[in-house]
């Protein structure tokens, strides 16, 4: 273990006694002199000829004098350096997302801030899991499943309503579906996530306004939301999805809302991250940006 009175004894040899380092440190003269003293006691040798006439580094001292003092000063230069750059908008960020989500909508905001911060590099996971952010080293997590920690703080990002769409080619050749027994009678789009060896059921409100969850059926599985919409509009059949995905051909007609009041209330999006204590300039300047920007466009 490195020891702690080392700062005191280069002091002490620069300043050329126990009071200049003393002067230089903050502390008191008779301090220095104990933490010295401790040192000689822990190392085993003598570091200081001293009397009332002089005061001087042994032989041993000057060669650990000569030694340790680059090291410290190496040191010192590191922790300055990281300090600045923590006051700077530079370094690296690495941040998980949710798969679609994260390409789809949050990556268009990252590629404009980092245009507008060259300094600060991004590390971007794209997973759909919920990962422990601070034992797998992420600065930032964005997701609607938070893994409860204590360590973390949580900002609302965005309110995401999920429902049932199909286009409305597929409707007039099929129907649309009245109740959620009539989902039985239609061909769905199954999402299956990556990795989770489970398909994603649906969660809905039966007439009694309680959550139920029902597995869709259907002739395709996919593992991304990406794949289930574009075979959602290659007109296939039902498929479940955040309204965000299909928001313009929601506008145009070419999809529609399927059930909707059979929805389930809208989910939050938050973007979390670890303690507020000594965040680095980078990492503030993403969170005020994303919530800026995500919060105020979404609808």
């Amino acid at each position: 273990m490195l020891p702690s009175q080392l700062p005191m004894f280069i002091a002490a040899a620069k300043e050329g006694s126990f009071s200049g380092a003393g002067r230089k440190l903050g502390v008191s003269a008779s301090a220095v002199s104990k933490s010295i003293s401790a040192l000689e006691m822990q190392t085993g040798t003598r570091l200081f000829h001293r009397s009332t006439r002089q005061f001087s580094l042994t032989e041993d001292g000057q060669i650990l004098f000569q030694k340790i003092s680059p090291l410290l000063l190496e040191i010192d230069n590191s922790i300055e350096s990281i300090s600045q750059q923590n006051q700077q908008a530079k370094g690296k960020l690495k941040i998980n997302l949710p798969d679609s989500f994260g390409r789809e909508f949050v990556l268009p905001h990252l590629t404009t801030f980092l245009q507008a911060h060259e300094g600060i590099e991004l590390d971007l996971v794209f997973d759909d899991r919920t990962l422990n952010i601070v034992e797998e080293g992420f600065d930032i997590g964005i997701g609607n499943k938070i893994n409860e920690d204590s360590r973390l703080i949580a900002r609302r990002l965005y309110t995401m309503q999920s429902g049932i769409f199909a286009t409305r080619k597929y409707c007039e050749k099929f129907g649309v579906p009245a109740s959620l027994e009539d989902l039985s009678f239609h061909n769905c789009v199954v999402y299956s996530p990556l990795g989770q060896g489970q398909r994603f059921t649906w969660p809905l409100l039966n007439d009694a306004k309680e959550l139920i969850r029902i597995e869709p059926k259907g002739n395709l599985t996919v593992s991304s939301i990406s794949a289930a919409k574009a075979a959602m509009l290659q007109h296939l059949g039902l498929t479940y999805m955040g309204r965000w995905h299909v928001e313009s051909e929601l506008s145009t007609g070419e999809v529609i809302p399927i059930l909707p009041h059979h929805w389930s209330t809208p989910s939050t999006v938050w973007l979390y991250y670890s303690s507020k204590a000594h965040l680095p300039k980078r990492t503030r300047l993403l969170i005020d940006y994303l919530v800026d920007n995500i919060a105020q466009n979404a609808s």
